[in-house]
């Protein structure tokens, strides 16, 4: 019946989805024409042929019998249905073992067990000489290492590298189907076309990016499968939660470049700084009732592209176009897709000199698909499309060679002559988060080094101050002048811009049509989101020692004998991992809420401290455990008694801490990425075991056993509303609810009760009210005594009227003001529906931390802050504001912020705090940990997690 049941469902379902095996099965497959046609070629995909011919796909190839075709691999015709992972790559294995053309290398591990792999293609001979053709294009990248002469022997006999990586978006699947084609095509072709193709380059494939995504979405198409088949998959959208995009924690990774925060990510790197290609293909699909996208990009384009990029992208077009045209394929180039960010795939690899390439197919989820049009489109045509593409611009690099070489050497030698600048990472403010943007840097293939000495120039700061500072000894040098100088520019440069035009063209789209053409974010440098003591120099400094590699770091216990405590710095991230792990192994930790001194070492708030007295026998033993697993020193203590001013030992400035019991909010409609990335933090960085509670469940959930609940960005705010009140009884019985991003802004919307904190919006007739907040609490950042109005004679005083404030008018200075009544009330509203429509996608602000309040351990009394979206938090009295954005003249340090949006984000609450009854609510703007690349803002959820059970909340006491 099995047998029959299959038999039955392939005879109805073309390119149905049914989990495939692994390795060579034998079955038959499809058969398409084997033979070009007449121009267009006219293939017809809606029929499912009884074998499959693997010259289907090229047509014209002729291929060797003795490997095994994609079929035989599968045990079904390929592009009839979606291939999973391991399928692949045995596949790939397969024709390794019988082919001399190709070598499958593993490069990464994902976090579900799954390998990645790189399927390294070309002529046996180039294979015995591969370090050799690859040490001289390494020459090429790094021109210091290469004559002129060198350089025109390399690009006149050396074969060039292409890179082509399929799938990064797991349920974007046909990319890594077409892997399978194209490089059949190129392990066992025999013809003359393929011949060429070997001999003068070194095809890599990258066929699964991302095993862990595209398991889900397979898993999930399947589970949608019936009998009966719809040619109306769309309304799947991409699944369902937490869809297939991401990796296991959800990142994207096309936008992970810079940071490397995935292993899959970390493990490309160290392929792509090997090979260095001088072809960097990303095949992705888009909506299904789209046609097929490439480039040339659209605006705007990263400055730190090479000059000649734009040119070849045009020369690679055509070709693929003309592949296109072949097959009578629409296509489209220019539109959308543009190259502004460094951490997509393509651009990364066009910053270390590549020509880099995305496709954009139009899905169909592994089956036929009715498009708007009536056209149906089978899966088998998605993939044969992205395998043309795949060929195509492979040909181009091989028509091109010695040109694109030629080019590939000019960009690093040009490079490596920019301009004079460096950028410095002064040592000591949060050591462990200054070695691991050196360890990213390094990882990167960025030079890095260090200063044997300290010397004196002229500085710029994320914050813009400008003047001569004093380079200390030891300070980390990043100089632009580099092989890789395109890529350091791109990731750390303050403030790039974009062009007049482009400003232009995304202004009228806002106000024409409320449309942003800006495909993500406009600022990232990671100076900036390190929250470190960084600058750029115009004076490099010439006594400096090389970095190649960081050494250890000393962790564990510091050996001493009658020590009543041990404490543990509190400026490094990873003293609160530390605080999390102590108190998982029973330890009784307390933090501290003023700086302290031991010995001869200074200790800054939120520094740990573990007694003697109040842990059991065995502390040694777990302190010295959770100290190296966390990677801190734990100093030990002879004394309580300060030798200084600062407080004693056993004083009321050391606050117990208690266990924090972790749930995180998940499911529709939280955002899987904004979910993803919380995830991340609090298992991988924080090490906290955590339960996830279906935001459908919330209302009902019995949340007595956890005592901090975060809930992630939410897409609609129907969940959130039904559980407010069983939020609201929780937090004040004790619990901290750290909300972020729109969930945030569901809970502080009119009308709640959870928090006295309000949107904006929601509170445009009482601004003046809050602006008279708001100049109190900067005012007390900076205090000034009259000694005279304190103790002089009551009878002279005279109070001055507080200052009016840029919120008393409205619109900022020179607003409009409005009438009374509910006349004005519209109006204010209109006039703050006009402002959001200029809310950033993604910007880089100047945030002002209290230094004062516990969550901000770790902070500088100014940071850089990420800002995104139209959320904007007023607080009246009796909320902490523990970060607040700076007035509008201050505002904006990197990232397209329009002069609207300046006005309605001055001086509103990024981070609030507040107390509700025994427990807490905390809320942010934005998600401090969005896509893992802001380290500083990190610091601020981690305190959170980690102290807000018991320095913002009073938990009962254990018995």
């Amino acid at each position: 019946m099995r047998a029959q049941a299959v038999q039955f469902l392939r005879a109805l379902l073309t390119g149905a989805l049914i989990a495939a095996g692994a390795g060579c099965a034998g079955a038959q497959g499809d058969r398409e024409p084997t033979t070009p046609r007449a121009k267009p070629v006219l293939v017809d995909y809606g029929a499912e042929p009884v074998s499959g011919d693997p010259s289907a796909w090229y047509p014209g190839a002729t291929y060797d019998e003795a490997i095994a075709t994609p079929e035989q691999c599968l045990g079904y015709p390929l592009g009839s249905r979606i291939a999973r992972p391991e399928a692949i790559v045995a596949c790939f294995r397969t024709w390794a073992e019988q082919s001399s053309r190709a070598v499958v290398e593993r490069y990464a591990v994902s976090y579900e067990g799954r390998e990645l792999v790189r399927v390294v293609i070309t002529t046996p001979e180039n294979h015995a000489r591969l370090d050799e053709i690859l040490a001289n294009i390494d020459k090429l990248a790094n021109p210091r290492a290469a004559t002129a002469a060198e350089v025109d022997r390399i690009a006149e006999s050396s074969p060039a590298v292409a890179w082509l990586g399929y799938s990064i978006h797991g349920d974007e699947t046909s990319g890594a189907d077409a892997s399978l084609a194209f490089g059949h095509y190129l392990i066992a072709g025999t013809d003359e076309r393929v011949g060429k193709i070997l001999a003068d380059t070194v095809v890599v494939l990258d066929p699964v990016m991302n095993p862990d995504g595209r398991t889900r979405i397979i898993e999930q198409v399947g589970q949608l499968n019936g009998v009966s088949q719809s040619l109306n998959f769309r309304g799947m959208g991409r699944g369902y939660w937490p869809w297939g995009r991401g990796n296991h924690y959800l990142f994207d990774m096309n936008r992970d470049w810079i940071v490397g925060t995935q292993p899959e990510t970390r493990g490309r790197w160290q392929s792509l700084l090997r090979f260095r290609p001088q072809l960097f293909v990303d095949a992705h699909e888009m909506g299904p009732n789209d046609t097929y996208l490439f480039y040339p990009r659209a605006e705007p384009v990263n400055r730190n592209f090479a000059a000649t990029h734009a040119e070849w992208s045009k020369v690679f077009a055509a070709d693929q176009g003309a592949a296109f045209d072949r097959y009578g394929w629409p296509y489209y180039t220019r539109e959308w897709a543009d190259g502004w960010y460094p951490g997509y795939s393509d651009a990364w690899g066009s910053l270390l000199g590549s020509i880099g390439i995305l496709y954009e197919q139009a899905k169909v989820w592994g089956r036929p698909l009715r498009k708007h049009t009536g056209q149906i489109v089978t899966y088998r045509e998605t993939v044969h499309a992205q395998a043309q593409s795949s060929l195509a611009n492979v040909r181009t690099l091989l028509n091109n060679r010695a040109a694109l070489l030629r080019d590939f050497a000019a960009y690093h030698r040009q490079a490596a002559a920019g301009p004079a600048k460096t950028f410095v990472i002064n040592p000591g403010v949060v050591p462990d988060r200054e070695r691991h943007l050196v360890e990213v840097l390094l990882r990167q293939g960025i030079e890095v080094w260090r200063a044997d000495q300290a010397f004196s120039a002229r500085a710029v700061s994320p914050l813009g101050d400008t003047g001569r500072v004093e380079v200390p000894k030891g300070a980390y040098l990043i100089d632009a002048a580099q092989p890789r100088g395109g890529l350091v520019r791109a990731i750390l440069e303050f403030d790039p811009r974009f062009s007049k035009e482009v400003l232009a063209k995304e202004r009228r789209g806002l106000e024409q049509k409320n449309e942003s053409g800006l495909y993500d974010v406009t600022a990232w440098n990671l100076g900036m989101t390190y929250g470190l003591d960084v600058a750029w120099i115009d004076t490099p400094s010439a006594s400096r020692s090389q970095v190649r590699s960081l050494e250890a770091t000393e962790s564990g216990v510091e050996a001493g004998k009658g020590a009543v405590a041990w404490a543990v710095h509190g400026a490094d991230d990873a003293s609160v991992v530390f605080a999390g792990l102590a108190l998982e192994a029973g330890l009784v930790v307390h933090a501290s809420d003023r700086p302290f001194t031991v010995g001869d070492e200074e200790f800054p708030r939120g520094s740990l401290l573990v007694r003697a007295i109040d842990n059991p026998t065995n502390l040694a033993e777990r302190l010295g455990r959770a100290a190296t697993d966390a990677g801190v020193r734990a100093v030990p203590i002879s004394t309580s008694r300060s030798p200084d001013e600062g407080p004693d030992l056993g004083g009321l400035h050391f606050r117990l801490l208690r266990r924090p019991r972790v749930a995180i909010v998940t499911n529709t409609p939280i955002r899987p990425d904004a979910y993803g990335h919380v995830w991340f933090h609090i298992d991988q960085h924080l090490r906290l075991p955590v339960t996830l509670l279906d935001a459908h469940r919330l209302g009902r959930e019995d949340l007595r056993r956890y005592n901090v609940v975060v809930v992630p960005a939410t897409m609609d705010p129907t969940p959130l509303l039904a559980a407010a009140p069983n939020l609201t009884t929780w937090v004040r019985s004790g619990g901290t609810l750290v909300a972020m991003g729109t969930s945030a802004s569901v809970l502080s919307a009119k009308g709640g009760d959870l928090t006295s904190v309000r949107r904006r919006r929601d509170a445009l007739a009482d601004l003046p009210a809050y602006a008279r907040s708001i100049q109190r609490w900067l005012a007390s950042r900076d205090v000034a005594i009259d000694e005279d109005a304190v103790w002089g004679d009551q009878a002279t005083q005279t109070r001055k009227p507080a200052k009016a404030t840029d919120g008393d008018k409205g619109k900022g200075k020179g607003g409009p003001s409005f009438p009374g009544g509910e006349a004005g009330e519209r109006a204010r509203a209109a006039e703050d529906a006009w402002m959001r429509r200029f809310s950033p996608v993604g910007a880089m602000a100047r945030g002002l931390v209290d230094q004062t309040h516990w969550i901000t351990a770790g902070a500088r009394a100014a940071m850089p802050v990420f800002v995104a979206g139209s959320t904007a938090f007023i607080a009246p009295d009796g909320v902490t504001v523990p970060v607040r954005l700076a007035a509008a003249d201050k505002l904006r340090l990197s990232g397209l912020l329009w002069p609207e949006a300046r006005a309605r984000l001055e001086k509103t609450a990024w981070a609030t705090v507040e107390s509700r009854g025994a427990g807490q609510v905390i809320l942010f703007s934005v998600s401090p940990v969005f896509r893992g690349q802001h380290p500083g803002a990190a610091r601020f959820l981690s305190n959170a997690v980690v102290f807000g059970p018991s320095l913002g909340a009073r938990q009962p006491q254990e018995w």
